[in-house]
């Protein structure tokens, strides 16, 4: 048999100055606080509502025998809490959304077709991502044949380095003076 757990509520963070509650009270005042005047309900109620692809596309349109469907991504969230302190208590919470368009549906003479929406600003920034990336590689390979061409100074009998194919790579040879 499980004992009961108790729970001890600090001063500072209890409006009647400190005291041991149950789990049973702890969880009942916290669902009492969350569904005080239906905060939650309402606050979800309003973001999923907006957050719908006709608040970023507009309704479907039909012309000339084609009917175009907007699609869209929607994200939310939303969060609450509420406190007390010295004889105060508050309440709280916000939320946000996020549509993003995908694409849209296009119904010509009987058939379906989707047609993705490209965001250029992403096609830009991943082309420009792949260019540096090149460049890195291009250089390091640069410098790395560079090294192996040229013989650091101070090595003595290195007249000259040859680079002879060797499976996948190169290998180097070198020649001494003699």
């Amino acid at each position: 048999m499980h004992a009961r757990r108790r729970w001890y509520v600090p001063p500072r963070r209890d409006r009647l100055g400190g005291r041991h509650v149950s789990e049973a009270d702890a969880r009942e005042e916290a669902d009492r606080v969350a569904i005080r005047d239906g905060f939650t309900e309402r606050l979800a109620e309003r973001l999923g509502a907006a957050a719908r692809a006709s608040a970023v596309f507009g309704e479907p349109v039909e012309e000339q025998e084609v009917t175009v469907i907007p699609v869209a991504r929607a994200r939310w969230g939303f969060g609450g809490g509420s406190g007390g302190r010295d004889g105060e208590q508050g309440a709280g919470g916000g939320g946000g959304m996020f549509v993003s368009p995908v694409g849209y549906i296009e119904l010509r003479a009987g058939e379906a077709r989707f047609r993705r929406l490209h965001n250029r600003a992403q096609i830009a920034a991943a082309a420009v991502a792949a260019g540096a990336v090149a460049c890195g590689l291009s250089a390091a390979v640069a410098f790395r044949v560079g090294r192996m061409r040229r013989p650091r100074a101070g090595r003595a009998g290195v007249k000259w380095l040859l680079l002879k194919p060797a499976g996948i790579g190169f290998r180097a040879l070198r020649r001494a003076s003699g």
